[in-house]
């Protein structure tokens, strides 16, 4: 009898030979290493010939994909049926978002704008986004940190604003409500950048605020349904979502489901940073050179007189013409500093990340190796932190925590720098051993409606009255939640790097991993580098660095092919 370490997998086993004792057999051997892939974020597993062919008899346990099984094989490839319906279901659902038919500007405005709005050779591809993105009614604008997504987007939400009798009914959402936050500075800081043209569209753009994809969709987490869905779609006329790399398929599809018919939805992202903590990896499905329909180049030089540069065929790839990529950088120089290490990491070039360390060693440099060493180090350069907690000033706690972070490869590693670091501040006088403290910086483990904090949310707790309170950021100032309210949360010195996801900071370190480590690899890395701005330090053997950058983990998805059976 097989033994399973999987739950799952032995509930699962259980209803197969009830549902079918004779065929269920040769599946049986294979549902944990099935909820293993689904844990690691996979859609499916790839069998051996011998495998794949006993399995085409077990029906009706197993199917092809035509009617719902339980299972379903695809050549090789076996998803979890259920699974497999998903990225089908998210497949239609893009390419329903595809079709649909919006409002286009007036040709003659829209180019004006364009030329003044995007005039110089630095924003020639936030240009070609934009316009691209006034086409077409689902986009994905993906690029590196400080390449322009949140700039593009917000001339490109005053483009469509601008000659509009009504002003569009525009959401924004991100994952986390960090991240949500994020985005709303950006956005407000970039339509500070330009002229957009009337009081009228600047006032309706700087009011928006974002908020994370579960309060848009006012998502139950109990039963896992939202109040908006295809038959309540969501009340507005434009949703961007931003740090779309962290959305994973069950979310992505029920926001997707909730795209009205004549609505836009605007992607942001990063295709090279970390998947999501959940299943799925939708962004390098997505990310894929732009190529357009004749009809789609017609169109957009109407807007772009100096040409279209995209290739142009008569069948393009499934959603080819609804992906811009931009490249320059305004943050990073690739040839300095963190610029030249990410760019090395994301290349997957070893050797030159290595170098990167000896020839910019202002900006990037080794820190002691363990946990224990690091807090001690970190310990010195935090006193601006704490002349900030005894200011009492929630706005300097907050610009303080910004400068410096330390993130980790794993949740263990950043619980034992919290540790060490919490021993130090005991020996100074700044903690106690039990309990909360002034200046702890605090990170929500998950949402609370009825306090209005969510997962990933950063909190400082500080002086309040007559005690203690926790403080967040709320809509350009900050709200206070009472310590006995706060949700499941964890001291947040040190975080995952995951978890730092939609943040940015001036100086960031890293706690590494072995260099055998799956875990360690080179989208990790590079998430990790571009959270900093400025510096970047490295605690761990460079050899497991090295290993990381050329370590690719790749998430099987059956979603690309979903996306052509649905065209």
């Amino acid at each position: 009898m097989t033994e399973y370490r999987y739950p799952a997998a032995q509930a699962a086993a259980e209803v197969l030979q009830r549902l079918a004792p004779q065929t269920a057999e040769p599946v049986l051997p294979l549902l944990d290493e099935l909820f293993a892939a689904q844990e690691g974020g996979h859609s499916y597993i790839t069998l051996a010939p011998q495998e794949a062919e006993a399995l085409r008899q077990a029906a009706p346990v197993v199917g092809d994909g035509g009617a719902f099984t339980p299972l379903v094989l695809r050549g090789r490839r076996l998803f979890g049926g259920r699974l497999f319906a998903l990225e089908r279901s998210v497949a239609a659902e893009l390419r329903r978002i595809a079709r649909s038919r919006v409002r286009l500007p007036e040709n003659a405005g829209l180019r004006q704008r364009l030329h003044d709005w995007l005039p110089d050779a630095g924003h020639n591809g936030q240009r070609l986004a934009a316009a691209l993105a006034v086409l077409q009614p689902l986009m994905l604008v993906t690029g590196g940190p400080g390449t322009g997504k949140t700039t593009t987007v917000a001339k490109l939400l005053a483009l469509l604003c601008a000659d509009a009798a009504e002003m569009p009914r525009i959401a924004l959402t991100a994952p986390t409500g960090k991240a949500a936050a994020h985005m709303t500075r950006s956005l407000h800081r970039a339509l500070g950048s330009f002229d957009a043209g009337s009081e009228r569209v600047l006032q309706h753009l700087t009011a928006l605020e974002g908020q994370t994809v579960h309060r848009l969709l006012k998502l139950n987490p109990v039963v896992g349904r939202s109040k908006f869905n295809r038959e309540q779609p969501l009340p507005f006329d434009i949703v961007v979502a931003d740090e779309a790399s962290m959305l994973d398929l069950p979310l992505l599809h029920q926001l997707l489901c909730a795209i009205p018919e004549h609505g836009r939805l605007i992607l942001l992202g990063d295709e090279n940073q970390l998947p999501p903590v959940g299943i799925g990896a939708v962004l390098p499905v997505l990310a894929q050179p732009t190529v357009l329909t004749a009809e789609e180049a017609v169109q957009l030089a109407e807007w772009l007189p100096e040409g279209v540069p995209f290739e142009v065929r008569d069948n393009p790839p499934p959603l080819a013409g609804n992906v811009a990529r931009l490249e320059y950088s305004h943050r990073f120089d690739p040839q300095r500093g963190v610029g030249a290490l990410a760019q090395a990491v994301v290349n997957g070039e070893a050797a030159a990340a290595e170098a990167a360390f000896a020839r910019f060693s202002d900006d990037l440099f080794r820190l002691p190796e363990t946990p224990a060493a690091l807090a001690r180090h970190f310990a010195k350069q935090h006193e601006a932190y704490w002349q900030a907690v005894n200011s009492g000033d929630p706005a300097a706690c907050f610009a303080a925590q910004q400068q410096l972070v330390v993130l980790a490869a794993r949740r263990s590693q950043a619980a034992e720098f919290n540790r060490e670091y919490r021993k130090l501040l005991v020996a100074q006088g700044r903690a106690a051993e039990q309990g909360w403290f002034a200046g702890q910086v605090l990170m929500v483990a998950e949402n609370d409606y009825a306090v209005n904090v969510f997962n990933g949310d950063i909190g400082i707790v500080l002086p309040h009255g007559d005690g203690l309170t926790a403080f967040f950021p709320d809509a350009g100032g900050f709200c206070t939640v009472s310590l006995s309210r706060l949700p499941a949360h964890d001291t947040a010195f040190a975080m995952t790097v995951h978890k730092s996801q939609g943040s940015e900071y001036q100086e960031v370190w890293l706690l590494g991993d072995e260099a055998d480590s799956a875990l360690f690899d080179r989208t990790l890395l590079y998430t990790t580098i571009t959270r900093a701005r400025r510096r970047f330090g490295y605690a761990g053997q460079m050899s497991a660095l090295t290993a990381a950058v050329q370590r690719k983990n790749h998430r099987r998805t059956g979603l690309g092919e979903a996306l052509r059976l649905a065209a």
